[in-house]
């Protein structure tokens, strides 16, 4: 598993953390400005480049000078980034004030309407299947931890096999650790479950263009409740993965 150090992980996950915003306010745009561009070029090429070229240096010889450049390299990035960001979110308030007034005079002042009933609360179905497959593992992680690798290993195999791996020992036998890869916009989030001689271990890893930038060790209760979250957004976007769990709890 590759790791940056930790003063560039820091600027990769604030950069980041820039890009999702800018994504989101990109989204629908019928055409491209030069602060969406660069916003665009920046997380398809201009931040994955610069962390392959740190990257390609043998870890043996990734020296302080190496760190200092990767670092001062991601900073002009950041900057970068967070000037462009501000641009479109400056274009952003005028159209949101615009759509303000078209409003107002389509249907006249807040004021002058009655208010609307409160709408009730709805589990969609994707969701259910979701609380209803999770439940299986709650039910395993509290009756026997141990016994969550082989639950998991299994069902997720089934259900998620593109998103799965398994690992067993050499000659086979019950599965060691248990590994998926949930998709999340340009990234993912590796939910790892490992059975060790101390106990069950589990972990959450943020990869980016197949680079692992950070692992956090978690308790099984945090880590299938993160999980829990992320598959359910998920399998909201996949259709056959819905379909997959309905048949599923059909049988």
């Amino acid at each position: 598993m590759t790791e940056l150090p930790e003063g560039a992980l820091a600027a990769v996950t604030r950069i980041e953390a820039l890009l999702d915003e800018g994504r989101r306010l990109t989204q629908g745009m019928s055409g491209l400005n030069d602060a969406s561009y660069a916003l665009k070029e920046t997380e398809r090429r201009y931040l994955p480049d610069t962390l392959a070229a740190y990257l390609d240096i043998p870890q043996s010889q990734r020296d302080a000078a190496a760190v200092d450049m990767l670092v001062g390299q991601l900073s002009l990035l950041e900057k970068a980034t967070a000037q462009r960001l501000a641009a479109l979110a400056e274009a952003s308030r005028a159209n949101l004030a615009a759509n303000g007034a078209f409003l107002t005079e389509r249907f006249g002042s807040e004021e002058s309407l009655p208010d609307a009933p409160p709408a009730a609360p709805s589990d969609g179905p994707s969701r259910t299947l979701v609380t209803r497959f999770f439940a299986q593992l709650d039910s395993a992680a509290a009756s026997d931890p141990q016994q969550l690798v082989a639950v998991a290993a299994d069902k997720f195999s089934a259900l998620f096999p593109n998103l799965t791996t398994v690992r067993r020992g050499l000659f086979g036998g019950p599965p060691k650790s248990v590994v998926l890869d949930v998709p999340r916009g340009d990234h993912a989030l590796r939910y790892a479950l490992a059975f060790e001689r101390s106990g069950v271990a589990a972990s959450v890893t943020k990869v980016v263009r197949g680079i692992a930038l950070r692992t956090e060790p978690c308790e099984i209760g945090e880590w299938l409740r993160g999980l829990f979250d992320d598959v359910g957004a998920y399998v909201e976007r996949d259709r056959s993965t819905r379909e997959l769990l309905t048949s599923f709890f059909a049988r």
